[in-house]
């Protein structure tokens, strides 16, 4: 036993001091990592975000893209409703008299930009959606025109942030349609482009408190010049 204690008697153990530097050194350690996992979390969530604005932003386009030839306002089953040499809508008599002009699609969305809203309005109030039952239907009230339809259903998508968050009212979501070409009723004009009106059209989403945002510029329709 006495040899058994001379031997393991100068293997003391550690200090106060250098238990609280251990400690120390670990605890940074730990803080490190929970840092890294929260960052990691939140740019999880950010590329998320980004990913639903790029296919909600695809999905704007093809729906502009997709129902160019139909008209605002009116369904294009009325078979007085034809297309004047311009490639323009109009409504015609028994006798081919124009009685009625109409806008497409495009020159709709030229001259009346939508967005779900301005300044503090931009943001849905999440108090009136707590419950399934208090978002309504994409599809809930059609109209006999697509185009109406398609605003009331980015309205309910965007409106109501049921896929994007809103954190402010930098959080912007429009749609704007500019038309140009050479002629003087354009009310953008570049002598290169010789229709009657080359309609380009611009989706933008801000998220992130307007720190992201995504653009995307497309060609909404075009209309020869005669």
């Amino acid at each position: 036993m006495i040899k058994f204690l001379k031997k393991y008697k100068t293997q003391l153990g550690l200090t106060l001091l250098e238990a609280l530097i251990s400690t120390a050194i670990v605890g940074i350690g730990f803080v490190a990592v929970f840092n890294m996992v929260n960052f990691s979390v939140q740019s999880i969530d950010t590329s998320g975000e980004r990913t639903k604005a790029n296919y909600l932003v695809s999905m704007i386009a093809e729906d502009i893209i997709g129902h160019k030839d139909t008209i605002h306002g009116e369904s294009n089953d009325d078979e007085n409703i034809v297309f004047n040499e311009e490639g323009k809508p109009v409504k015609v008599d028994g006798d081919g008299a124009v009685i009625e002009e109409y806008k497409k699609f495009a020159e709709h969305l030229k001259d009346t930009e939508w967005n779900v809203g301005a300044g503090e309005n931009v943001c849905a109030n999440k108090s009136d959606y707590k419950r399934a039952d208090d978002i309504n239907s994409i599809y809930k009230e059609e109209n006999v025109d697509a185009p109406r339809n398609k605003e009331n259903k980015w309205k309910e998508i965007f409106g109501s942030d049921r896929y994007l968050k809103c954190k402010s009212s930098k959080d912007i979501k429009n749609v704007k349609v500019f038309q140009i070409c050479k002629w003087d009723h354009c009310d953008y004009r570049n002598e290169n482009v010789y229709d009657d009106g080359l309609f380009i059209g611009r989706v933008q989403i801000n998220m992130n408190d307007g720190k992201k945002r995504r653009f995307l510029y497309f060609t909404a329709d075009y209309q020869l010049k005669k």
